[in-house]
Order: structure tokens, then sequence, then C-alpha cells
């Protein structure tokens, strides 16, 4: 999900097919290693082969946000975390569960309704001392437009006060531990994938930014795809919460968990694309809406226009798992859409072969993007209630 959508996001269901007997192996093997990390552990970030930059990571300013919204009652953030982790925050934030940053972050959420990618827009949009990395002189799109410059300006000054008294730096140092180990199993799992190639090729550019995939442990089942630009700086965010793998919360990145990178990778590429096309989009919008809202509504998707953001990314994680899976594993991916109500995927996944199969005529994702609008209200407009 992104900052158009809502919160409820499951894990796809990809774990196999050609990449299976690897996943399998990596996974068991993560299961006996000692806690030893060899990559980057200074800065808690390891960087994947491929010629487009990814990299994995830990984010002192994702944590640090998510916990302020977790004491402020945020159940996102309260949600699937694991265990360990969460007594460790209680041990060191419970006592400040009434500093003025957590009754500000109350306050946002119960009066403009601040929650799921909001805090995470923001947490990328500032630098590692926690002020805004560019002035906000003119909004950035990537920004959630639940915040205003004064809620912002406040609110980052309170949490500056915060991580101080709380010392969250040392927090963080010490849960060096966990998060090595998530990551460890994460670039296991990644590194076959070769994601970073596969999104440059997919939508037909030369320069995929500064692609980062960011474990937060806070986050617990929630996922979100967010950016920031500055000029020639791009960097696209997927944020996948760590949650327990079994009843002994062992810290590990899983199989179905791929699916879920991949999305939240998308929307960073897709969006910009489904907004330029947002008026064309809407009698398709809206005739699926207003067959299929309660289960929209229930996964957290309150407008047709996430109905659309929603569309047009997960055709885009159908293509992903055609290509890199065997076919029993699109067919568990098209049983979870249907699950979760996107009843449309199968057929609008389907028409986007015409994208792969005509790369010619249609360079890039966005060249073809017409196509597909086109597509859908004229599907829309002969599916049945």
């Amino acid at each position: 999900m992104t900052g158009k959508h809502g919160c409820i996001k499951k894990d796809s269901v990809i774990s196999g097919g050609k990449t299976l007997p690897i996943l399998i192996s990596f996974a068991t093997c993560i299961l006996s290693l000692p806690t030893c990390f060899a990559a980057q552990s200074s800065n808690m970030q390891i960087p994947l082969q491929g010629n487009h930059k990814m990299t994995i990571s830990v984010d002192p300013r994702v944590e640090l946000i998510g916990i302020v919204f977790r004491l402020a009652g945020n159940p996102e953030f309260n949600d699937g975390v694991l265990r360990p982790y969460a007594k460790a925050i209680e041990r060191q934030f419970g006592d400040f569960d009434t500093h003025p940053v957590i009754t500000l972050a109350a306050e946002l959420r119960h009066k403009h309704l601040m929650s799921c990618d909001g805090p995470m827009s923001l947490a990328v949009h500032i630098d590692h001392n926690y002020q805004l990395r560019k002035p906000l002189d003119e909004w950035p799109d990537s920004l959630d437009r639940r915040w205003t410059k004064e809620s912002i300006e406040e609110f980052l000054e309170k949490l500056r006060q915060f991580a101080e008294e709380t010392k969250f730096d040392e927090f963080f140092k010490t849960q060096s531990g966990i998060y090595e180990e998530g990551m460890r199993s994460c670039k296991d799992l990644m590194t076959p994938l070769n994601l970073g190639d596969w999104l440059g090729d997919f939508f037909g550019v030369e320069d995929c930014g500064d692609l980062r995939l960011v474990l937060a442990f806070v986050n617990g089942f929630s996922n979100y795809g967010v950016r920031f630009t500055s000029g020639q700086n791009s960097e696209k965010y997927a944020i996948v919460g760590m949650r327990p793998f079994d009843p002994a919360n062992t810290v590990i990145f899983r199989p179905s968990q791929i699916g879920t990178t991949v999305h939240e990778f998308c929307h960073s590429f897709v969006n910009p694309i489904v907004k330029q096309h947002m008026d064309r989009l809407q009698p398709a919008g809206e005739k699926l809406f207003a067959t299929h809202g309660p289960a929209m509504r229930m996964r957290g998707y309150q407008k047709w226009e996430s109905l659309i953001y929603e569309t047009a990314v997960r055709i885009c994680v159908m293509s992903f798992v055609r290509h890199k899976f065997e076919p029993m594993y699109l067919e568990y991916f098209l049983g979870d859409e249907v699950k979760a109500g996107f009843v449309w995927v199968e057929d609008a996944g389907n028409f986007l072969k015409k994208y792969d199969d005509s790369r010619d005529k249609y360079p890039t994702f966005q060249s073809f993007f017409p196509e597909f609008v086109t597509f859908l209200n004229e599907y829309s407009s002969k599916a049945r209630p």
C-alpha cells in the first residue's frame, strides 16, 4: 500500500517455482546460522548486486517514527510486532507514553486520520538528525497531504526531543543483532531474484534511482511503498514489516514477503503514471468500486482511486510472478487476489501480456498505459455485478 491507500496488507503467496529449491535451502540455513554478520553492520545496510542500485536496510527514521505512533495507539504499529522487540520497546520507551510528541501523534491520528503510510512518508523526507531534507516551499507529491508545514515543524521538534530524552540512538544500536538477522535472511532470498534489474526492464527505465528495501521491525503486518525525490536524487522505498515467523519468534524474512516487496516497489513506479490518467480512469474506478466497495473497504481502501492504484500495481506483480516462477505459483497469486476482492486482476493482468509481447512498440510501461486505461474502462462497463 502507499499514500493513496489503506493499511491492511497481507503477504503475497510467492515462495517458489524455479527459485523455490533455492529459497527453501536458504530458509533452512538461516534458521541454523549463528547471529554473526559480515556485511556493513555499522550503517545497517547491505547492497544487492545488479545493474540497478538496491540496498537492504533497517532505517532508524522508520523505527523511531513507528515507535512514536505505536505509543500513540495506532493499531498498525501495535499488531504483529516480534515479541522480543515489543518487550525491548516497552522497556526503553514505556515511561515516555505521555511525552509531547506522543500526545501530538495521537492528536494527529484522531483529528487528521494520521496513520499507515502517513508517518512512513514523513520518515523518508527527513534526515538522520530528524530534520527535513528539503524545504516545503512547494509541497512534494511524495509527502502525504495529511501533514501540513505547521504540523511537521511541531512534530519534528518534539520528535528530536523524544529521541534525545529516550536515548533512541542507543536503543537502535542495542537491537543490531535482531536487525542483522533479518537483513541476512532477506539478502539470501532476494539476491537470486535480481529484482532491481527486473524493475528496470519491466518499466523500461534506464535509471531506477535508489531502491531501498527497508525492514521495519515496528511495522508488524503493515507494508508501504513511499518515495523521496530531490533534484536528480530519486529514492524508492519498499518498507516491509517484520512479523513473527513461528511461535519462537524467529527473525526471518519469509519467502511470502517477496511478493509484498515487489508490490511496494511497484507503487513508486506506477503511482505517478496512474495519477496522470486518473481522470480517464474515473469511470472504471467508480463502476468497480460501486460493485466491490464493501470488499475494498474491508481491505482498507476507502475510495475508487485507491482501487485504481492497487489494480495497476497488482497486474505488475502478476507479471513478475509469471516471469519468475512456475505456473502453479501464479495460480496461488491469483487465488489470493480473488480473496482480497480484486477479482478482475487476472483479466487485467492477462491484458498486460500485450505489453510484454510488444516491447518494440511499447518500450516503457508509461507508453503502454493509455492502452490499459481503454481496456479497464471497456472491461468495467461489461463486468457483471
